[in-house]
Order: C-alpha cells, then sequence, then structure tokens
C-alpha cells in the first residue's frame, strides 16, 4: 500500500483533485469578483491539461516538436476561449 502513496501518479493525482477543488470553489465567488474569477478558472483547466498530457499521456518523453505542439494547441485554445469570454463580458 506504501508503495502507490510514493509512486509520481499518485503525486499527480493528488495535485489534480486539489486543482478540481480549488477552480470549484472559486465559482462562489460574489457576482463583483466573478470577471476575474472565470478566466482564473480557466488558467486552472489549463494547467490541468497540461500536467494530464505531460503524465498520463506520455508527451513528457515525446519529441520537443510534440511537446510543443501541445503546449501550442493549449496556448491557442486559452486565448480563443478567454478572447471569447472577455470580450463577451
Amino acid at each position: 500500500m506504501i508503495s502507490y502513496l510514493r509512486h509520481p501518479m499518485t503525486h499527480t493525482w493528488v495535485i489534480l483533485v486539489l486543482a478540481t477543488l480549488g477552480s470549484w470553489s472559486l465559482g462562489f465567488e460574489s457576482a463583483a469578483a466573478r470577471r476575474w474569477v472565470a478566466p482564473l478558472i480557466l488558467l486552472i483547466a489549463l494547467t490541468k491539461c497540461r500536467i494530464v498530457m505531460r503524465n498520463y499521456m506520455e508527451v513528457r518523453h515525446a519529441p520537443d516538436w510534440l511537446r510543443w505542439a501541445c503546449d501550442g494547441w493549449l496556448a491557442l485554445n486559452l486565448a480563443l476561449i478567454g478572447s471569447s469570454y472577455w470580450f463577451a463580458v
């Protein structure tokens, strides 16, 4: 049992759970703070996606061009979703 607690994927899973709980708790902010909370939750989601791609999809050991392409794809999604939210509010 103790070997499971020492495994790096367990640490990754705990980080993902804490990030999920953190973004969930940000949803209870006041209406005045909502303009800034949504982009923060979007950044947390981007970070979680990057963690999942790097650790669970084995992109960490992939060639450099593939890691950069994955990071670029995430940055593009962040820019598109973030700008559409920012200009709609």
